[in-house]
């Protein structure tokens, strides 16, 4: 019988402890020295930067890049962007280690990459009060900083590499800065691409159907001030100053004066869009729209891309186009908020963020040369298009209209045992009481938490929660169904309470039981008045209500009242063999405030001959 040598096995244990210890101390040593030794920035092209100067004394970072290969005397068109995200950020020790070590790599954003290639200027530009900038923010897409944009595009026409021509671009709040600078009037403005944008702010992601997007303000409000105020992170060491900031004196007295307003007290106010949130700003004067004029009398061409689960991005998109006079372009994809992730709930796709944002900066590119080069598609140019992809077929489309040519609403009704039919019921009492449930919700990679850093947007199989929901449910198509358009819903309802929310669901049922979520809609009671076109101030799509004090209205417990929800727009393809549902809900509790916040109501939904509720939906039978 074989003994272990207990002095050997402590001698080779010690030796291997030992071992460990001097690698994980040379391991350190290397890091720190690579944490130490400075990192030279991967720009694409020759890049500069410095203050220039507002109409009202304010100095904003602007940083350019130019082609590297740029001769004396060449003059170019340039892009720009206006962010409050800050355009340049500093490299954590962390992080420089990490790149030193070939561990991270630094990549510059492929429209940069493209736009430089394609021998554009690009122009990226703090907003007053974020980044280097100096300034304060009372409020977002101030009018201050409307003006900004155009007192930018002037100085980028009075530089010696530029011809004159300029292009705004921008993803989620760059973007809506990018449609508001064609109010600047510049002539030099020749093309517009916002990405993503809210055309509506308020309507669309701040208080959608006039319930408060709690989790997204919560969240987005203490990341801006955050950003404002310079905080460092574990990968990033704070905004980078400007050339010939020595010691970043500037950067540290632009800091120093930064004030930024507090959005979540400030949106926790406000019930109405003719509330105010500060100042002489009221909410609905904080959106694209409210340019709408001088933005249509300039004729600049847009290029617009939204996702058709992109919070409520995708109803703007399309009041804009139908709106607006300019010419458009608007794309209408399977994608998260930003485009990083496809996102079609029936198919699936390989492609990487970087491939997904390649591919939409080549997109971008073409658009730009038709309005900056070969000016196929300049000002005062009369077209207008709309490509949209179909969720579950994976096709696109194109329409000149919408809604789109050869789809009908037609009417599916609640009827009895949860059923979702196409007949009209004749019983004279039909109805359904639901407790409304208060642990309901879409999950943390809904389409309103897109928003917060450009997630993926994934809905799990829905069969488990719609236990908690009151569900109506077709019979098994015998044909393939194309939904496409804006659906409506029609509830009559009472509660026992005088204010709610009422959230309703598009669901596709499979044969195997699976319910995949396509769309919603929300509202809240109080809210229900019909919109007239003046409350609205634009030509909207769907359903819409005006959320003005005056429209106002409780509901009377126990009587019955018609609310009608208009969903987010939609294409899909439901195929022969499943099934349509529509489940309503009370609450949502991964995203949005409760209404009412203590009492637990419960309401009754009525589907007789003297009572219908139904969904609208826009629709064609597919051969």
């Amino acid at each position: 019988m074989r003994t272990v040598n207990m002095k050997r096995f402590r001698s080779w244990t010690k030796r291997i402890l030992i071992g460990i210890g001097l690698i994980v101390l040379l391991g350190t040593f290397v890091f720190v020295v690579a944490g130490l030794l400075p990192v030279e920035k991967n720009y694409v092209g020759e890049h500069h930067s410095s203050y220039v100067t507002m109409e009202d004394g304010t100095r904003l970072a602007v940083r350019y890049t130019l082609p590297s290969d740029l001769k004396e005397g060449e003059r170019l068109p340039a892009i720009m962007e206006m962010t409050r995200y800050g355009t340049e950020s500093n490299y954590s020790f962390v992080l420089k280690a990490l790149l030193n070590l070939g561990v991270a790599h630094d990549v510059a954003p492929a429209i940069v990459e493209k736009l430089i290639d394609a021998d554009y200027v690009y122009v990226a530009v703090d907003a007053r009060g974020s980044g280097a900038s100096f300034g304060t923010r009372e409020m977002e897409w101030s009018r201050e900083e409307a003006d900004d944009m155009g007192t930018i595009i002037r100085w980028i026409a009075e530089q010696p590499w530029s011809n004159e021509k300029v292009g705004t671009y921008g993803v989620s709040y760059s973007g809506n800065a990018a449609e508001i600078a064609v109010a600047s009037g510049r002539p030099e403005l020749f093309a517009a691409a916002p990405l993503y944008p809210d055309f509506d702010l308020m309507r669309q992601i701040v208080m959608p159907g006039g319930i408060r997007n709690e989790v997204l303000i919560k969240k987005w409000g203490a990341e801006v001030a955050a950003m404002d105020s310079n905080k460092k992170s574990f990968f990033l060491s704070g905004n980078a100053p400007v050339d010939g900031d020595a010691g970043e004196q500037l950067l540290k007295e632009a800091v120093a004066g930064h004030h930024t307003i507090d959005i979540d007290g400030a949106f926790k106010k406000v019930n109405y869009l003719d509330d105010v949130v500060a100042g002489s700003y009221k909410a609905n004067s904080l959106s694209p729209f409210y340019y709408k004029e001088s933005i249509e009398a300039q004729g600049v061409p847009f290029y617009v891309r939204v996702g058709w689960q992109d919070a409520g991005t995708v109803n703007g998109a399309i009041a804009r186009f139908l709106t607006y006079s300019n010419p458009q372009t608007l794309v209408i994809g399977p994608w998260s908020h930003a485009g990083w992730n496809f996102c079609d709930p029936f198919l699936e796709n390989n492609m990487t963020k970087r491939e997904l944002d390649s591919m939409q900066a080549d997109e971008i590119i073409k658009f730009y040369n038709s309005c900056l080069q070969d000016e196929s598609m300049g000002k005062g140019n009369s077209g207008k298009v709309i490509r949209y992809y179909t969720l579950g077929e994976g096709k696109w489309k194109t329409s000149n209209t919408w809604p789109v040519q050869g789809f009908h609403d037609e009417m599916w009704y609640f009827g009895k045992n949860g059923s979702l039919t196409r007949k009209e019921p004749l019983d004279l009492a039909g109805s359904d009481k639901y407790k409304i449930d208060f642990t309901a919700s879409t999950g943390e990679s809904n389409r309103w938490f897109t928003n917060i850093g450009g997630g993926r947007i994934v809905y799990s199989n829905r069969a488990e929660e719609d236990q908690k929901l009151l569900c109506y449910t077709s019979e098994v198509l015998d044909q393939d169904i194309e939904i496409t358009g804006t659906p409506v819903v029609t509830l009559n309802v009472s509660s026992t309470s005088e204010d709610g929310a009422f959230y309703v669901y598009l669901e596709d049922v499979a044969p195997d039981g699976t319910v995949t979520y396509i769309t919603e809609g929300q509202l809240r009671a109080i809210h229900r008045k019909i919109a007239e076109l003046k409350d609205v101030e634009y030509t909207f799509t769907g359903m819409e209500h005006s959320y003005l004090k005056k429209d106002s209205e409780l509901m009377r417990p126990g009587q019955n009242t018609e609310i009608k929800i208009g969903m987010y727009a939609t294409s899909v393809l439901i195929k022969k063999g499943h099934k349509i549902r529509i489940a309503i809900a009370g609450h949502d509790a991964a995203s949005f405030a409760r209404i009412p916040e203590k009492s637990d109501p419960t309401i009754v939904v009525q589907r007789n001959s003297n009572l219908l509720s139904y969904v609208e939906l826009p629709m064609m039978i597919r051969e």
